[in-house]
């Protein structure tokens, strides 16, 4: 079996290593909208002693100064202050690199670039810095992460999987609707609902479920969204979503993260995760068996870096649904327990979810929750982080660190009477 290994330690065990965030997710996306937020400043408790944060926007300074004043987070933050969305985070970097290769040359150490989401860019801006990339080529990132390629090596590896179809997306052909329908029609004679997912997206971007009624309207939102493909399958009796997570190093030795419980709204959109429920042991044999097939596969193809396996347990089986080679929503929330747990104790349960209130500055919510608010000492209470779109919209997240289910719960009572929910 093979060991436990926290997901820094998979990134780097080298001391004289510097390593670089660039939690941008824009990488993932060839559209981008009012959806999709780039997230990088999710990495700035992440980061410890001398690592360094990059930035495309601007950096938070209260919210900076909250976590330095607990413990937390780096001196060493490179700001880019993008304001459109045309560029990625690593393009940013190749235009001009100089600003974070200033800050490798006053640490000294060599850089490893440690991205979201490994494309030709990412590749490029390691270059440009000089630095090593903690991740793949884009052909290896992209045959684990489409989820219509992942299924193909599912079936390859003898791993059961979903039933379904791939379709292609032919907006300027009049029939290409009606095929669609035909296809989901078919699925509908057995089963009562579909779902019908794009083959990149994530966070809910192209994911509908459908019991046949609005077929026009689904196909005309995925046509205006430019998704090329998408997966129609039946709409499974699900119990439970796993997620089960790996790290493959610079290396190529493979780690086991730890699993965690996925919390779905509808059934398919992710939300949050809880980490410290216990799952049953045939589940856990059978999944464990079964990433350690697939994670073999990928380090054996050259992938490296993290690995995030959703799977879903249904009436019909344990299936893995998509392969998440990238992070994960909730890789940087591990690491940053990680870092809590190093200063205070080991935390037994924590739940991160995104969440929203009125929308407001980091000081304006750090008075609204501060009953329950981190202060660095205390066990059950509510970590703030990804907290930039703040004062646009009240939209961030928070982990929820406790000693038991009941304080979770506990909290998410004491945050709804602040005014601090989800929708």
């Amino acid at each position: 079996m093979y060991g436990y290994q926290s997901l820094r330690k998979g990134i780097s065990n080298n001391d004289n290593e510097l390593i670089i965030y660039g939690a941008d997710n824009f990488s993932q996306f060839s559209r981008r909208d009012a959806s999709v937020n780039s997230k990088c400043d999710r990495a700035l408790p992440v980061a410890c002693g001398d690592e360094l944060v990059v930035l495309r926007g601007k950096l938070d300074h209260t919210y900076h100064k909250w976590l330095r004043s607990n413990g937390l987070g780096s001196d060493y933050v490179v700001e880019y202050n993008a304001q459109l969305q045309d560029m990625t985070l690593s393009e940013l970097i190749i235009n001009n690199p100089e600003p974070v290769k200033n800050i490798i040359r006053q640490i000294g150490k060599k850089p490893v670039y440690v991205p979201w989401f490994s494309g030709r860019m990412e590749t490029e801006a390691a270059k440009a810095l000089g630095a090593d990339l903690f991740g793949a080529t884009e052909t290896a990132t992209l045959k684990y992460n489409d989820k219509s390629a992942f299924k193909t090596v599912c079936r390859q590896l003898g791993v059961s999987v979903v039933e379904g179809t791939l379709f292609e997306m032919h907006p300027e052909n009049n029939k290409n609707r009606i095929e669609m329908k035909n296809i989901i029609s078919g699925y509908l004679a057995t089963c009562k609902t579909v779902i019908i997912r794009g083959t990149l997206g994530e966070a809910g971007m192209s994911l509908y479920k459908t019991h046949g009624n609005d077929i026009s309207e689904i196909y005309q939102e995925i046509a205006i969204s430019g998704e090329k493909s998408i997966i129609i399958e039946p709409f499974l009796n699900v119990s439970s979503s796993p997620n089960d997570q790996w790290v493959i190093s610079r290396d190529g030795n493979i780690n086991f993260l730890g699993m965690r419980d996925q919390i779905c709204e509808r059934g398919m959109v992710h939300i949050g995760t809880l980490k410290g429920a216990k799952t049953s042991p045939d589940i856990l044999d059978y999944i464990t068996k079964t990433s350690v097939k697939i994670v073999n596969d990928m380090a054996e193809s050259g992938y490296r870096g993290v690995v995030g396996i959703d799977y879903i347990v249904s009436d019909g089986g344990i299936f893995p649904v998509e392969n998440n080679a990238r992070f994960n929503g909730s890789s940087y929330v591990s690491m940053i327990v990680d870092n809590i747990e190093e200063l205070i104790s080991p935390i037994p349960y924590w739940k991160f979810i995104k969440i929203k209130t009125s929308a407001c500055s980091f000081i304006e919510l750090t008075e609204r929750i501060e009953p329950v608010l981190y202060d660095g000492k205390k066990l059950n209470s509510v970590f703030p982080f990804s907290c930039d779109t703040l004062p646009l919209s009240g939209d961030f997240a928070v982990i929820l660190l406790a000693e038991n289910m009941d304080e979770i719960f506990n909290m998410e009572e004491s945050l709804k009477e602040m005014g601090v929910k989800r929708d």
